[in-house]
């Protein structure tokens, strides 16, 4: 029976049926009219490299014929794998935008807040408010401030001043898996990493700002994080974009 990961498999598939042939890359070409360099972007499942979706079937087909596989099988197994290759390329294109996004709200905050400087320089200089004297008179206030707290409440004003764990931030993501399935996970934006995952399988990922999951199987994965449980909303079979938290 063939696994979830295999069956998404046209390259292999196709490959697996010519060595047991016993046929050479050359024997194939001749016999398809195909050339060699093209049939082992098939059977590496190069899809960047590999023609528009209408040849690929094509040669799919007269790779079959001359090895003696099932054309349709092979074709649909690469209907299969594009369809994921095309939601894995939405994703990761969603996430950028998503990141740009973040960057640009970064960029208007820093720009607003040293609009806010250079008015309030722009402020006391028309009323005749130097300076020197502002700065004087805030750390005044923040110093008779600073001593009042500490008489009312020492282990307080104590407690603040000690920084915060970089831990209590961290997002701990953990996978158990209950079905075979692949996950491609993008952590804080940076570069994607792709799983083939079997049943008992545990994962335990660690960020900063959150996970981008595209997962192949939706029933098949149990998820926590931070321990607490994620619904994923898709049946056993089906492929779930996650954004998390």
């Amino acid at each position: 029976m063939e696994s979830e990961q295999q069956s998404l498999s046209f390259g292999r598939y196709l490959q697996a049926r010519r060595l047991e042939k016993k046929m050479s890359l050359e024997q194939v070409a001749a016999q398809t009219r195909i050339g060699i360099d093209t049939l082992l972007l098939i059977e590496q499942e190069d899809h960047s490299r590999l023609p528009a979706a209408v040849f690929v079937k094509g040669f799919l087909r007269a790779y079959a014929k001359a090895v003696d596989a099932d054309g349709d099988k092979a074709v649909r197994h690469y209907e299969s794998r594009l369809d994921v290759v095309q939601k894995i390329a939405e994703a990761e294109a969603l996430t950028k935008k998503q990141t740009d996004r973040h960057w640009l709200r970064l960029l208007i905050a820093v720009a607003v807040f040293f609009c806010v400087i250079i008015l309030s320089l722009y402020a006391m200089r028309l009323w005749g408010i130097p300076a020197h004297e502002s700065a004087l008179s805030d750390s005044g206030h923040a110093t008779a401030e600073k001593a009042h707290g500490s008489a009312e409440s020492g282990q307080s004003a104590k407690s603040l001043a000690e920084p915060v764990s970089a831990s209590a931030q961290e997002l701990v993501l953990k996978v158990k898996v209950a079905e075979n399935t692949w996950m491609k996970v993008i952590i804080d934006g940076k570069t994607a990493t792709e799983y083939n995952l079997s049943p008992g399988d545990q994962l335990e990922l660690k960020a900063a700002v959150g996970y981008n999951l595209l997962i192949g199987n939706g029933g098949g994965l149990k998820i926590t994080l931070n321990d607490k449980p994620v619904v994923i909303p898709g049946k056993s079979g089906q492929v779930v974009n996650l954004h998390l938290p």
